[in-house]
């Protein structure tokens, strides 16, 4: 699993997640549960997937030349 977390300039927060078969790496966790629990109410639009295609990476993530899936 891979896990990074963005702010944007105007306070906003990107999480990008990519693993490689199972989803429950991260969504197991209790410290996912917990931080999970009352994001309705941190988020300042809809929550929104999508798979990505990496075009470009400078020593940011190991291995990654595959989709990620969303």
């Amino acid at each position: 699993m891979r896990y990074l977390v963005l702010e944007l300039e105007n306070g906003e927060f990107v999480h990008l997640v990519g693993y490689d078969k199972d989803s429950a790496a991260l969504t197991g966790l209790d410290a996912f549960k917990a931080f999970s629990a009352d994001h309705a109410e941190r988020r300042s639009g809809a929550l929104a997937r999508s798979a990505a295609k990496i075009v470009g990476n400078y020593r940011m993530l190991d291995n990654a030349s595959e989709a990620m899936p969303a």
